[in-house]
Parts: structure tokens; C-alpha cells; sequence
């Protein structure tokens, strides 16, 4: 819990809310690939939420949990992601980098808290590419939605 109440505070202090209507879209995007993974793939998830600590009275399921992330994380962060986006490509190419390695040490720390599960071979490996190509894609939405 305090983790996200850093993550809110972060995104408050250093997120582009004036402009939120332009990554509007950008977010329903989001939003509807996430709502698709978790539909299509609901039996066959590759990572599923597991509640840990206090988790269990607010988050019991993967299904809260993954939409908790939906509703409050994913605007906070790309609000700040897309909002302070670069304008030459390698300063691009290095934001999505950072932003994915970000994504990446979040997500070692909840599968070493075993928050996190992967299934079906899915690797930490395989996340940081899946970073790579989502926040690529997201970009690329911003611009041309």
C-alpha cells in the first residue's frame, strides 16, 4: 500500500493532469488490450496477481487486483509516461527503456514477494520485452491514436 501511495504522489507531482484529455484515448486503448488479455486469457493466464500481506481484505483475487492496477495505476503512471515524452528519437528510445526497466523492477520485486506468478513459460525476460513493445505501442498511439 505505501508503495502506491508513492506511485500517486510521483504521479501528482510529475504528471501531465492539465493534458490528460490528450492521452485519453491512449488510456481506453490500454484499457481495452488489458480487458482483452483478461478475457481471452482467463484461463490461460501467463502471470496471474497473488495477494500477499494485507492484500487479502482489499484485493482477493487476481481479477480485483488486475483491475485495481487498471483503475488507478495505469493512469497515474502513463500520465507521466506520455506527458513528459521526449521529442528526438534516442531520448525516445531511452524513456521507453527506463520506463520498461521500471516496470521491470516493480515487477521483480512482486515475484519475489510471490505477488506475481508466471505460468506457461513465461519468464522476467519475456516481461521486460513485453514492456518494451507495450510502452512502444502506447507512444505510437499518443501519436497517431
Amino acid at each position: 500500500m505505501l508503495c502506491k501511495n508513492r506511485l500517486l504522489s510521483f504521479s501528482l507531482l510529475f504528471g501531465a493532469w492539465k493534458r490528460l484529455n490528450e492521452f485519453y484515448p491512449t488510456l481506453l486503448f490500454c484499457f481495452i488490450g488489458d480487458l482483452l488479455y483478461a478475457s481471452l486469457l482467463h484461463d490461460f493466464r501467463f502471470w496471474e496477481f497473488r495477494p500477499v500481506w494485507m492484500d487479502h481484505l482489499i484485493l482477493p483475487t487476481h481479477t480485483i487486483m488486475a483491475t485495481a492496477i487498471a483503475i488507478l495505476i495505469y493512469p497515474s503512471v502513463f500520465v507521466v509516461y506520455l506527458g513528459r515524452f521526449p521529442k528526438t528519437i534516442f531520448r525516445r528510445l531511452g524513456w521507453i527503456v527506463f520506463w520498461a526497466l521500471i516496470f521491470e523492477g516493480i515487477e521483480l520485486n512482486a515475484y519475489f514477494n510471490e505477488s506475481i506468478i508466471h505460468h506457461y513459460g513465461w519468464t522476467l525476460a519475456y516481461s521486460f520485452l513485453f514492456n518494451i513493445m507495450t510502452l512502444s505501442l502506447l507512444a505510437v498511439h499518443k501519436w497517431k491514436p
